[in-house]
């Protein structure tokens, strides 16, 4: 996926999430809130978009496509980890480290779940499918079919399905899910789907003096 064709489609949309998000354990507070939508392109710029992030993104994509996981995890972890508007990389990283663990109890493939779920939570359509694909019919052991209905409804009713460079779930792998959730469910998950809210995740201040892509030489984060 070429940059130039994705420059992070998502920062509008995660603009708008954060809006909605409020304060408490599930999302930023409102002051957080007003630091990160500058920095997604305002007066602030404490996370600046630009070449610097894109061209990493961009690797890191083309090396995934490849089938060259380990540099695209390289190439993603820091972009990832750059937060609120970066939801894609967290959706290309959180898919690597899944699918290149040695078995799902391992700390990669944990990682990998929580950067999906990190993902999903900012509504990002790509980590909702597989997050219902990892709940319906992954791993026993990380099977939850009420978490995967709602991550099904929630990717169904998504209209990112439009980007440029989206790519679905196969018709046979969502159906394998649908069936494995079973009617029921997936009604129930519509209807906590109808009422649900994006949660998107801000790095901890702890991290806010490290050093990576765009930092420009401003701090990262929000204020102390």
């Amino acid at each position: 996926m070429r940059a130039s064709s994705f420059q992070f489609p998502l920062l509008i949309a995660a603009c708008l999430g954060l809006a909605s998000c409020g304060g408490g354990p599930g999302g930023p507070s409102e002051r957080e809130t007003g630091v990160y939508m500058e920095g997604l392109g305002g007066r602030g710029m404490f996370v600046r978009p630009g070449p610097s992030a894109n061209k990493a993104y961009s690797d890191g994509i083309d090396f995934k496509t490849r089938g060259d996981c380990k540099s695209a995890i390289t190439k993603l972890s820091p972009v990832a980890n750059l937060g609120p508007g970066y939801e894609n990389a967290q959706a290309a990283l959180g898919d690597c480290l899944i699918s290149t663990a040695t078995n799902p109890e391992d700390s990669q493939y944990m990682e990998g779940l929580v950067w999906l779920i990190r993902a999903a939570d900012g509504s990002w359509t790509d980590a909702q499918g597989k997050l219902a694909q990892v709940y319906a019919i992954g791993p026993e052991s990380k099977r939850n079919l009420e978490e995967a209905a709602l991550r099904l409804a929630l990717y169904r009713a998504s209209a990112s399905m439009a980007r440029i460079g989206f790519t679905p779930l196969s018709k046979s792998v969502e159906d394998a899910i649908a069936k494995a959730i079973g009617a029921e469910r997936v009604k129930a998950g519509e209807t906590r789907a109808a009422t649900w809210q994006p949660k998107l995740w801000v790095p901890p201040k702890s991290t806010a003096t490290e050093t990576g892509p765009e930092m420009r030489g401003k701090r990262r984060g929000p204020p102390m």
